[in-house]
């Protein structure tokens, strides 16, 4: 497990296959995922700073998923229960759960979102499980993801940055990465894992945002240091590269 910091040694621009990866899958999404990936949003802030239980958290949910365009998406929050596991009742997991606080079920066209009481304890985390998960069900709406399986959460979190969570997903790979939520939260981050790293998250973040014309200023006030960091360098990076950022061809949802 890497530890960044703000250290001119540290290389935050993701290697260049990677970048290809990213910028590609970004692309496919914007096509596939319709008007709410190609709105220039950035989603920074909700009604509830710190979601404290189930009833927090599904406000939470409901509200972002307003503005991303799945209003009319109806699923079921409810805590794990390791005794009493999704696949009894025969729903199978959108994706790899293993290794995640928060992962979504599906059951023909039912919806089943679980989660374990210890998220609570580190915001970043709460909020980067809603962006994947979200960009989880927008790929799941659309079709289903069209990479390998090993590559499934970090194309759910590709599709969060599209859809304008993007700064919910750098913060928390930071989180993971680091394996530090700040000191006392109790919980083994070490065991955990998210599908971006971080600098790949900020990359993401600098190519959605220049394609919607955000500037970096804005995208900046909402990340830590270090994010902010890579956030600069990929974002010098991709300004001097406008394939990158330039407009993908338009499907329709579900193509």
């Amino acid at each position: 497990m890497l530890g960044f910091s703000s250290a001119p040694s540290v290389e935050f621009l993701p290697a260049e296959g990677t970048r290809a990866w990213v910028a590609d899958g970004l692309r496919q999404h914007v096509a596939r995922l319709g008007a709410p990936a190609r709105e220039p949003r950035l989603v920074t802030k909700t009604a509830l700073d710190k979601p404290r239980d189930l009833d927090d958290l599904f406000e939470l949910l409901c509200g972002v998923q307003a503005g991303v365009g799945q209003a009319d998406v109806e699923l079921t929050l409810l805590e794990l229960d390791p005794d009493d596991p999704p696949s009894k009742h025969g729903y199978t997991p959108l994706g790899d759960p293993v290794g995640q606080m928060m992962h979504t079920f599906v059951k023909r066209d039912e919806l089943l979102m679980v989660t374990v009481p210890a998220i609570f304890r580190v915001t970043e985390l709460v909020l980067a499980s809603v962006a994947r998960e979200l960009g989880r069900i927008a790929v799941h709406r659309a079709g289903g993801h069209r990479v390998e399986p090993t590559d499934f959460e970090g194309d759910a979190e590709l599709a969060a940055i599209a859809l304008g969570l993007g700064v919910w997903v750098a913060n928390g790979a930071y989180v993971y990465e680091s394996a530090c939520c700040g000191g006392g939260c109790g919980i083994d981050l070490k065991s955990l894992r998210a599908g971006l790293s971080m600098p790949e998250a900020c990359f993401g973040l600098a190519v959605d945002s220049q394609r919607k014309g955000i500037s970096r200023r804005v995208v900046s006030k909402y990340l830590q240091a270090t994010q902010k960091a890579a956030l600069k360098r990929s974002w010098g990076f991709v300004s001097k590269q406008p394939a990158l950022t330039a407009a993908p061809e338009v499907a329709a949802l579900g193509t």
